[in-house]
């Protein structure tokens, strides 16, 4: 049979059932190549440049996936723990329990594509791998985690310390039974603490994101009511608030850029970002506003208040202190 006309393997969803769960080992060793094929399958799916087209041969829901990087990557991590098992059980044979488990995790992900269920996979399929390792799977492991950075949520050296893990030790040929044990039990903990760490972290994204949508419209409102009462000079009113959400969008692009590095705040970013850009425009009309009541000495022209409009949207802490030194005029002022 030609290439051309091969068939597929169906991606890891549709209305295939788990109940018929593979008996026999090579059988569920076979399900192992399976799984790992279909998921690389759907990580050399080719993303449109254009985020509302079609993704060829898949349907709405494996659209929705293939379209979050966070999905993907779980894929990709996924199909490469697959591969360590299928390894694995060349070393050493797994046993019958361990890849009927396998298979029925699969069969889990086939029914229900979707990044909570890539996300359960991925936990359960690595503690169990981590319970049956032997010493290069424990290596391979070990060297993983201790080499990640700080863009990963929990990571082995936020852990347990920057020091060389026992079977990373290069001059030990043949570590302990011990060191062993001591490792896969740290590697597992490892793996379930970040799983923890990451499920209420998700549920505070999702809530902050949903009265996100409550709170940017009330910003918009209101910042558009401000700009119209004090619209008496229209071309410096539009002036100030350009400038202080220029001011805002730059130092949100600062920020992206020095300290976003987790997935899940890149995740959250881009609304907070446009709330923050709005948060400018109100700044800059409040230093307008500030100028033209006249409290000061100093009376700039349109230019210098852009450019005092464009500080207090790039500052927080500098428009605070405006407000600040309002407050302290305001204080001594006769009643």
């Amino acid at each position: 049979m030609s290439d051309s006309t091969r068939p597929e393997p169906s991606p890891p969803t549709g209305d295939r059932q788990c109940s018929d769960a593979p008996r026999a080992a090579d059988t569920s060793v076979k399900v192992l190549h399976d799984g790992r094929e279909c998921l690389q399958r759907l990580l050399a799916q080719q993303l449109p440049w254009w985020p509302y087209s079609q993704i060829p041969n898949t349907d709405k829901k494996q659209r929705r996936v293939l379209r979050d990087p966070e999905a993907r990557k779980n894929i990709e991590i996924l199909a490469a723990r697959l591969s360590d098992a299928i390894d694995l059980n060349r070393r050493q044979p797994l046993r019958r329990s361990v890849t009927k488990r396998l298979a029925e995790l699969l069969c889990e992900l086939r029914e229900s594509l979707c990044l909570e269920t890539l996300l359960d996979t991925r936990r359960s399929i690595e503690l169990l791998l981590l319970g049956r390792a032997d010493l290069p799977l424990l290596r391979q492991r070990t060297a993983e985690e201790y080499a990640e950075e700080e863009t990963t949520l929990l990571s082995w050296r936020q852990l347990y310390g920057a020091d060389l893990p026992e079977l990373l030790n290069d001059s030990l040929e043949s570590p302990s039974k011990q060191a062993e044990n001591s490792t896969r039990q740290r590697l597992r903990r490892l793996v379930a603490a970040r799983f923890e760490l990451y499920r209420p972290l998700r549920a505070r994204r999702r809530l902050r994101t949903i009265y996100l949508w409550y709170i940017a419209p009330v910003l918009l409102f209101t910042g558009i009511l401000f700009g119209f009462a004090i619209g008496t000079r229209a071309q410096v009113v539009l002036l100030a608030a350009a400038a202080g959400a220029a001011g805002a969008a730059l130092s949100g692009l600062l920020k992206f850029r020095d300290e976003v590095k987790l997935g899940a705040q890149v995740r959250e970013f881009l609304g907070f970002y446009l709330m923050q850009v709005g948060v400018g425009a109100v700044f800059g009309l409040f230093v307008d506003l500030f100028f033209a009541t006249g409290w000061l000495k100093l009376t700039p022209n349109p230019a210098g208040i852009g450019v005092v409009a464009f500080a207090a949207g790039f500052s927080e802490p500098f428009a605070l202190g405006i407000v600040s030194r309002i407050i302290k005029i305001t204080e001594r002022a006769p009643i």
